[in-house]
């Protein structure tokens, strides 16, 4: 991590702390998450998008802190997008349960609820990753929530037509455009409701 994000997360933490700020509902997620208009989707509930761009899962179990100030009730997981390409399946399953562990030992009382990855577009747009790739993490994501008893939740295949994510779904291959945030919002409102 470097200097600059580690001042800025633990000012934000700090800030956090001090203004004892609660949140009914937390998103925690890299830049898919970041970009999530979820508070539109609960209004009656103070909820908290904890999604931070190019964020990693080593990344997010460094920025676990933050959720814990929260403390929320709910938790929605997504991570791995930008492990995916650099690291092993192995790896990434490894890095993927520290996250899992470090949340449930910091947040013990919040409902966990855990999404896996969404599909690429890795035919119309040259990207770092694929989809045979992210199905393999995914499978991986699905057996770690069975051992630890978490709500898994399939968006992959809400977005997935013939394996892949639409062309016209995305602006670049993996980050959605803001309408399509629509069929994550539905998922929601069917989770919470």
């Amino acid at each position: 991590m470097s200097l600059t994000v580690e001042k800025c997360l633990q000012a934000w933490t700090n800030s956090l702390r001090q203004m004892n700020a609660k949140a009914d509902i937390a998103f925690f997620g890299d830049s898919l998450t970041y970009y999530g208009d979820f508070s539109s989707v609960f209004p009656d509930k103070v909820v908290c998008n904890l999604g931070l761009r190019g964020d990693t899962i080593q990344g997010m179990i460094e920025r676990v802190e933050l959720v814990k100030m929260l403390d929320p009730q709910k938790l929605f997981l997504m991570a791995g997008t930008n492990d995916v390409a650099t690291s092993s399946l192995g790896e990434f399953k490894k890095w993927y349960e520290s996250l899992i562990k470090v949340l449930i030992d910091n947040i013990p009382n919040a409902e966990l609820v855990v999404f896996n990855m969404l599909p690429v577009d890795d035919v119309d747009f040259t990207i770092s990753c694929n989809n045979e790739q992210i199905m393999k993490c995914n499978e991986a994501i699905s057996s770690l929530c069975i051992a630890y008893g978490l709500r898994y939740v399939d968006i992959f295949n809400v977005y997935a037509r013939y394996g892949k994510l639409p062309k016209e779904m995305t602006k670049d291959g993996i980050h959605l455009i803001q309408r399509e945030y629509v069929k994550w919002y539905s998922v929601l409102q069917r989770l919470i409701g």
